[in-house]
């Protein structure tokens, strides 16, 4: 019966408010209406990242890992940005966190997996993202069979205050983790980090140094022995100075994580 008014529902508001792709602007009524935001067309077009740069100095880096000589400006162990923050990527962003569309999460995501998948550099971010799913070049599959067992990785949605939440009704960080996490066989944790301070959003500050303090002691984690000796990849919809990233490294280091990594849909 939910299932039946969910499909009736979801027709209903296509009738009145047809869904249009964010970037051709067709209705393609052959798909799902979380696929339609994204069509297939434009979902190939996607600018993907060639080149992952230092999350420090932002100088280019293998797989995005913070440089050596940078690691003592910055708790995060490298960065991971998807595509690159051009309109098209700016539209969906901006409609998935404030016009509430919470199904563009889903061609989001993909996006994210495609340019894990996709993108020939491999390092330190993939062999964790990986390690539950490993390709069969042969049979160009996935498999349990071939699973790499390096070490453990958990999925970490940057959190949101509960007031920012409960206008917003969601966590986008958090559906964008989830289909992340089901696609790679990854748990996604969002009971271990929680925003104790109501910060306002990092867009509406005017430099860099107002954003790390805006942010600043902003995080908690609330069960270090979920994170202790483990690999964390933070996730989060866009990223401009880390400093929020960083923010909830610095908690999860001190909480005795190994690695603490960023994993983000763009980067402006």
């Amino acid at each position: 019966m939910q299932k039946l008014f969910a499909k009736f529902s979801e027709y209903f508001l296509d009738m009145i408010f047809p869904i249009q792709c964010l970037g051709c602007g067709k209705n393609r009524e052959d798909l799902s209406a979380r696929e339609r935001w994204i069509c297939p067309d434009c979902f190939l077009k996607a600018n993907l990242r060639s080149v992952q740069v230092c999350p420090a100095c932002e100088k280019e880096s293998e797989g995005g890992k913070t440089h050596y000589a940078c690691r003592n400006k910055i708790f995060l162990d490298g960065l991971w940005a998807s595509v690159h923050y051009d309109t098209f990527i700016e539209k969906a962003v901006h409609d998935l966190k404030f016009n509430f569309i919470k199904d563009i999460s889903y061609p989001l995501s993909e996006i994210m997996i495609k340019s894990i998948l996709e993108t020939p550099e491999y390092g330190d971010f993939q062999d964790m993202m990986l390690v539950n799913f490993s390709k069969d070049e042969e049979e160009g599959i996935y498999s349990d069979e071939m699973k790499n067992k390096k070490a453990e990785t958990i999925l970490i949605p940057v959190p949101l205050h509960k007031r920012r939440y409960n206008w917003r009704g969601f966590n986008q960080s958090f559906l964008l983790s989830k289909n992340i996490g089901e696609k790679f066989n990854l748990p996604v944790r969002q009971d271990v980090m929680f925003r104790v301070k109501n910060t306002k959003p990092q867009s509406k500050t005017k430099s860099e140094e107002e954003r790390r303090k805006n942010i600043d002691n902003a995080f908690s984690c609330s069960k270090p022995e979920e994170v202790k000796s483990n690999n964390i990849i933070l996730i989060d919809d866009v990223c401009t100075t880390s400093s929020t990233l960083n923010e909830c490294a610095k908690e999860l280091k001190k909480s005795g994580a190994k690695s603490v990594w960023g994993l983000v849909v763009a980067r402006r």
